[in-house]
Protein backbone atom coordinates (compact mmCIF):
# COMPACT_ATOMS: atom_id res chain seq x y z
CA UNK A 1 0.00 0.00 0.00
CA UNK A 2 1.48 3.40 -1.07
CA UNK A 3 0.37 5.19 2.10
CA UNK A 4 1.79 2.43 4.26
CA UNK A 5 5.17 2.68 2.47
CA UNK A 6 5.14 6.46 2.94
CA UNK A 7 4.50 6.04 6.64
CA UNK A 8 7.38 3.57 6.98
CA UNK A 9 9.70 6.00 5.15
CA UNK A 10 8.59 8.90 7.30
CA UNK A 11 9.01 6.75 10.40
CA UNK A 12 12.69 6.22 9.67
CA UNK A 13 13.16 9.96 9.28
CA UNK A 14 11.47 10.73 12.57
CA UNK A 15 13.41 8.06 14.44
CA UNK A 16 16.64 9.67 13.22
CA UNK A 17 15.53 13.13 14.27
CA UNK A 18 15.64 13.48 18.06
CA UNK A 19 15.67 16.00 20.83
CA UNK A 20 12.26 17.42 20.08
CA UNK A 21 10.62 19.47 22.80
CA UNK A 22 6.97 18.54 23.32
CA UNK A 23 4.32 21.01 24.41
CA UNK A 24 0.94 19.53 25.34
CA UNK A 25 -2.25 21.51 25.11
CA UNK A 26 -4.21 19.83 27.86
CA UNK A 27 -7.93 19.30 27.85
CA UNK A 28 -9.31 16.85 30.41
CA UNK A 29 -6.64 16.07 33.01
CA UNK A 30 -7.33 12.39 32.43
CA UNK A 31 -7.48 12.35 28.63
CA UNK A 32 -5.32 14.21 26.16
CA UNK A 33 -5.64 14.04 22.38
CA UNK A 34 -2.37 13.69 20.51
CA UNK A 35 -4.00 14.59 17.19
CA UNK A 36 -3.13 18.06 15.94
CA UNK A 37 -6.58 19.05 14.69
CA UNK A 38 -10.09 17.59 14.63
CA UNK A 39 -10.78 15.33 11.66
CA UNK A 40 -13.98 13.64 10.57
CA UNK A 41 -12.36 10.21 10.76
CA UNK A 42 -11.41 10.68 14.38
CA UNK A 43 -15.03 10.15 15.42
CA UNK A 44 -15.25 6.71 13.84
CA UNK A 45 -15.32 3.86 16.34
CA UNK A 46 -11.81 2.33 16.34
CA UNK A 47 -11.48 -1.27 15.19
CA UNK A 48 -7.70 -1.75 15.40
CA UNK A 49 -6.22 -0.63 18.72
CA UNK A 50 -2.61 -0.75 19.86
CA UNK A 51 -2.20 -0.40 23.63
CA UNK A 52 1.11 0.81 25.01
CA UNK A 53 0.24 0.28 28.69
CA UNK A 54 -0.93 -2.94 30.42
CA UNK A 55 -3.40 -1.00 32.56
CA UNK A 56 -5.11 0.42 29.48
CA UNK A 57 -5.23 -3.04 27.90
CA UNK A 58 -6.94 -4.44 30.99
CA UNK A 59 -9.46 -1.60 31.02
CA UNK A 60 -10.32 -2.16 27.36
CA UNK A 61 -10.95 -5.84 28.03
CA UNK A 62 -12.92 -4.99 31.18
CA UNK A 63 -15.38 -2.97 29.10
CA UNK A 64 -15.74 -5.86 26.63
CA UNK A 65 -13.81 -4.25 23.78
CA UNK A 66 -10.75 -6.51 23.85
CA UNK A 67 -11.55 -7.89 20.40
CA UNK A 68 -10.43 -4.54 18.97
CA UNK A 69 -6.88 -4.81 20.35
CA UNK A 70 -4.30 -5.82 17.72
CA UNK A 71 -1.07 -5.00 19.55
CA UNK A 72 0.19 -4.61 23.12
CA UNK A 73 3.35 -3.74 25.07
CA UNK A 74 6.09 -6.16 26.10
CA UNK A 75 4.75 -6.09 29.66
CA UNK A 76 1.15 -7.07 28.92
CA UNK A 77 0.18 -10.42 30.41
CA UNK A 78 -3.49 -10.10 31.31
CA UNK A 79 -5.96 -11.25 30.27
CA UNK A 80 -4.00 -14.25 29.08
CA UNK A 81 -5.26 -13.93 25.51
CA UNK A 82 -2.95 -10.93 25.02
CA UNK A 83 -0.01 -13.36 24.89
CA UNK A 84 -1.21 -14.22 21.38
CA UNK A 85 -1.05 -10.59 20.22
CA UNK A 86 1.96 -8.89 18.60
CA UNK A 87 4.19 -6.98 21.01
CA UNK A 88 5.27 -3.46 20.12
CA UNK A 89 7.93 -2.79 22.75
CA UNK A 90 8.01 -1.30 26.21
CA UNK A 91 7.14 1.90 28.01
CA UNK A 92 10.47 3.56 27.36
CA UNK A 93 11.19 2.21 23.88
CA UNK A 94 8.04 1.33 21.91
CA UNK A 95 8.84 -0.06 18.47
CA UNK A 96 7.37 2.58 16.18
CA UNK A 97 7.83 0.53 13.02
CA UNK A 98 6.02 -2.44 14.58
CA UNK A 99 3.17 -0.15 15.61
CA UNK A 100 2.83 1.31 12.12
CA UNK A 101 2.90 -2.18 10.56
CA UNK A 102 -0.23 -3.12 12.54
CA UNK A 103 -2.13 -0.29 10.80
CA UNK A 104 -3.96 0.85 13.96
CA UNK A 105 -6.77 3.37 13.81
CA UNK A 106 -6.19 4.13 17.51
CA UNK A 107 -3.19 4.00 19.81
CA UNK A 108 -3.81 4.35 23.54
CA UNK A 109 -0.94 5.55 25.69
CA UNK A 110 -0.13 6.98 29.09
CA UNK A 111 1.23 10.44 29.88
CA UNK A 112 4.55 8.78 30.68
CA UNK A 113 4.96 7.89 27.00
CA UNK A 114 5.27 11.58 26.11
CA UNK A 115 8.61 11.81 27.91
CA UNK A 116 10.66 10.05 25.22
CA UNK A 117 8.93 11.65 22.24
CA UNK A 118 7.28 8.46 20.95
CA UNK A 119 3.80 9.94 21.08
CA UNK A 120 4.97 13.00 19.17
CA UNK A 121 6.56 10.91 16.42
CA UNK A 122 3.47 8.75 15.99
CA UNK A 123 1.31 11.84 15.90
CA UNK A 124 3.45 13.31 13.14
CA UNK A 125 2.90 10.14 11.13
CA UNK A 126 -0.81 10.94 11.13
CA UNK A 127 -1.81 8.19 13.56
CA UNK A 128 -4.57 8.79 16.07
CA UNK A 129 -3.34 8.67 19.65
CA UNK A 130 -5.22 9.19 22.89
CA UNK A 131 -3.10 9.82 25.97
CA UNK A 132 -4.50 9.05 29.43
CA UNK A 133 -3.39 9.83 32.97
CA UNK A 134 -3.29 6.29 34.32
CA UNK A 135 0.05 5.94 36.09
CA UNK A 136 -0.50 9.34 37.71
CA UNK A 137 -4.00 8.50 39.00
CA UNK A 138 -4.22 9.21 42.72
CA UNK A 139 -7.61 7.70 43.56
CA UNK A 140 -10.20 5.31 42.18
CA UNK A 141 -12.22 8.34 41.07
CA UNK A 142 -9.31 9.31 38.83
CA UNK A 143 -9.24 5.78 37.45
CA UNK A 144 -12.99 5.73 36.83
CA UNK A 145 -12.60 8.76 34.56
CA UNK A 146 -10.22 6.76 32.39
CA UNK A 147 -12.85 4.01 32.12
CA UNK A 148 -15.46 6.56 31.08
CA UNK A 149 -13.19 8.26 28.55
CA UNK A 150 -12.27 4.94 26.94
CA UNK A 151 -15.92 3.92 26.94
CA UNK A 152 -16.84 7.09 25.09
CA UNK A 153 -14.06 6.69 22.51
CA UNK A 154 -14.91 3.03 21.87
CA UNK A 155 -18.67 3.58 21.84
CA UNK A 156 -18.95 1.42 24.95
CA UNK A 157 -20.27 3.91 27.48
CA UNK A 158 -22.73 1.48 29.06
CA UNK A 159 -20.11 -1.24 29.49
CA UNK A 160 -17.71 1.30 31.01
CA UNK A 161 -20.41 2.51 33.37
CA UNK A 162 -21.20 -1.06 34.41
CA UNK A 163 -17.53 -1.81 35.05
CA UNK A 164 -17.18 1.27 37.23
CA UNK A 165 -20.36 0.45 39.14
CA UNK A 166 -19.10 -3.08 39.78
CA UNK A 167 -15.82 -1.73 41.15
CA UNK A 168 -17.67 0.76 43.35
CA UNK A 169 -19.84 -2.00 44.77
CA UNK A 170 -16.87 -4.23 45.54
CA UNK A 171 -15.06 -1.46 47.37
CA UNK A 172 -18.23 -0.45 49.23
CA UNK A 173 -18.59 -4.04 50.46
CA UNK A 174 -15.05 -3.97 51.86
CA UNK A 175 -15.63 -0.61 53.51
CA UNK A 176 -18.87 -1.84 55.04
CA UNK A 177 -17.05 -4.86 56.47
CA UNK A 178 -14.44 -2.53 57.96
CA UNK A 179 -17.00 -0.18 59.49
CA UNK A 180 -16.02 0.63 63.07
CA UNK A 181 -12.75 -1.31 62.85
CA UNK A 182 -9.54 0.37 64.02
CA UNK A 183 -7.04 0.72 61.15
CA UNK A 184 -3.92 -1.44 61.48
CA UNK A 185 -0.51 0.20 61.28
CA UNK A 186 1.51 -1.11 58.35
CA UNK A 187 4.63 -0.55 56.31
CA UNK A 188 4.45 -1.29 52.59
CA UNK A 189 7.71 -1.56 50.67
CA UNK A 190 7.92 -0.81 46.96
CA UNK A 191 11.64 -1.45 46.48
CA UNK A 192 14.41 -3.10 48.47
CA UNK A 193 17.59 -1.25 47.46
CA UNK A 194 17.29 1.63 48.06
CA UNK A 195 14.38 1.09 50.42
CA UNK A 196 11.30 2.83 49.04
CA UNK A 197 8.00 2.97 50.90
CA UNK A 198 4.46 3.56 49.67
CA UNK A 199 3.54 7.13 50.67
CA UNK A 200 0.10 8.39 51.53
CA UNK A 201 -0.34 10.70 48.53
CA UNK A 202 -0.41 7.97 45.89
CA UNK A 203 -2.83 5.54 44.30
CA UNK A 204 -1.18 2.69 46.18
CA UNK A 205 -1.55 4.60 49.43
CA UNK A 206 -5.22 5.15 48.59
CA UNK A 207 -5.70 1.40 48.05
CA UNK A 208 -4.09 0.62 51.40
CA UNK A 209 -6.21 3.18 53.21
CA UNK A 210 -9.40 1.73 51.72
CA UNK A 211 -8.23 -1.70 52.91
CA UNK A 212 -8.26 -0.53 56.51
CA UNK A 213 -4.62 0.34 56.98
CA UNK A 214 -2.80 3.10 58.86
CA UNK A 215 0.29 3.86 56.80
CA UNK A 216 3.40 4.70 58.83
CA UNK A 217 4.77 6.46 55.71
CA UNK A 218 1.61 8.47 55.00
CA UNK A 219 3.27 11.81 55.72
CA UNK A 220 6.34 11.22 53.55
CA UNK A 221 6.67 13.45 50.49
CA UNK A 222 7.07 12.27 46.91
CA UNK A 223 5.62 9.34 45.00
CA UNK A 224 8.56 7.04 45.84
CA UNK A 225 10.12 8.23 49.09
CA UNK A 226 13.38 6.62 50.16
CA UNK A 227 13.58 5.76 53.83
CA UNK A 228 16.16 4.49 56.29
CA UNK A 229 15.82 1.28 58.25
CA UNK A 230 15.70 3.34 61.43
CA UNK A 231 12.42 4.90 60.36
CA UNK A 232 10.67 1.53 60.23
CA UNK A 233 12.27 0.40 63.48
CA UNK A 234 11.02 3.52 65.25
CA UNK A 235 7.48 3.17 63.88
CA UNK A 236 7.31 -0.61 64.58
CA UNK A 237 4.30 -1.39 62.34
CA UNK A 238 1.90 -4.22 63.08
CA UNK A 239 2.03 -5.49 59.49
CA UNK A 240 4.60 -5.38 56.68
CA UNK A 241 3.33 -5.71 53.11
CA UNK A 242 5.55 -6.71 50.19
CA UNK A 243 3.83 -6.46 46.77
CA UNK A 244 5.52 -9.08 44.62
CA UNK A 245 7.99 -9.78 47.41
CA UNK A 246 10.50 -12.52 46.63
CA UNK A 247 9.07 -12.95 43.13
CA UNK A 248 9.46 -9.64 41.32
CA UNK A 249 13.07 -8.54 40.81
CA UNK A 250 14.06 -5.80 43.23
CA UNK A 251 11.38 -6.63 45.80
CA UNK A 252 12.30 -7.94 49.24
CA UNK A 253 11.08 -11.32 50.46
CA UNK A 254 9.89 -11.94 54.04
CA UNK A 255 13.23 -13.66 54.70
CA UNK A 256 15.14 -10.59 53.53
CA UNK A 257 13.02 -8.39 55.79
CA UNK A 258 13.76 -10.52 58.85
CA UNK A 259 17.49 -10.53 58.03
CA UNK A 260 17.84 -6.74 58.11
CA UNK A 261 19.68 -5.49 61.21
CA UNK A 262 17.19 -5.10 64.04
CA UNK A 263 14.13 -5.92 61.96
CA UNK A 264 13.64 -9.36 63.50
CA UNK A 265 12.48 -7.52 66.62
CA UNK A 266 9.68 -5.69 64.81
CA UNK A 267 6.28 -6.84 66.00
CA UNK A 268 5.25 -7.63 62.43
CA UNK A 269 8.19 -10.04 62.09
CA UNK A 270 7.83 -11.54 65.56
CA UNK A 271 4.11 -12.19 65.04
CA UNK A 272 4.50 -13.57 61.53
CA UNK A 273 2.65 -10.70 59.88
CA UNK A 274 4.97 -10.04 56.96
CA UNK A 275 2.93 -10.71 53.85
CA UNK A 276 3.62 -10.82 50.13
CA UNK A 277 0.77 -9.59 47.95
CA UNK A 278 -0.14 -9.95 44.28
CA UNK A 279 2.10 -7.48 42.46
CA UNK A 280 -0.13 -6.81 39.43
CA UNK A 281 -3.22 -6.21 41.56
CA UNK A 282 -1.31 -3.56 43.45
CA UNK A 283 1.02 -2.01 40.88
CA UNK A 284 -1.33 -1.72 37.89
CA UNK A 285 -3.98 0.94 38.07
CA UNK A 286 -6.92 -0.84 36.51
CA UNK A 287 -9.90 -3.13 37.05
CA UNK A 288 -7.89 -5.53 39.22
CA UNK A 289 -7.00 -2.76 41.68
CA UNK A 290 -10.23 -3.71 43.45
CA UNK A 291 -8.71 -7.14 44.08
CA UNK A 292 -5.79 -5.42 45.81
CA UNK A 293 -8.20 -3.71 48.21
CA UNK A 294 -9.90 -7.03 48.94
CA UNK A 295 -6.66 -8.99 49.34
CA UNK A 296 -4.97 -6.47 51.62
CA UNK A 297 -8.10 -5.92 53.75
CA UNK A 298 -8.11 -9.65 54.53
CA UNK A 299 -4.42 -9.57 55.46
CA UNK A 300 -4.76 -6.53 57.67
CA UNK A 301 -7.96 -7.71 59.35
CA UNK A 302 -8.02 -11.54 59.46
CA UNK A 303 -10.28 -11.39 62.51
CA UNK A 304 -13.25 -10.35 60.37
CA UNK A 305 -15.62 -12.83 58.74
CA UNK A 306 -14.73 -12.38 55.09
CA UNK A 307 -16.76 -14.13 52.41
Amino acid sequence: MLIHRWIQTALIAFVVVGGIIIHWECGSPFLQSAVAAPQAAIHNTPTRIVSLLPSLTEIIFAIDEGHRVVGVSDFDDFPHVVAQLPSVGGLINPNLEAIVALEPDLIVADQSHSVNGSVFRLRELGLRIEVFSVTTAMTFEDLYRVFKDLGRILDATEAARNAVQSMRRSIAEVRQQLSGVTPVTFYCELWANPIIAVPGGSFEGHVLELAGGDNIAASLLGRSPRIGTEFVLQQDPSVILLPGGGIVTGMASPEMIAARPGWKHLQAVEQGRVYTTHHAYFARHGPRSVLAVQEIARLLHPELAWD
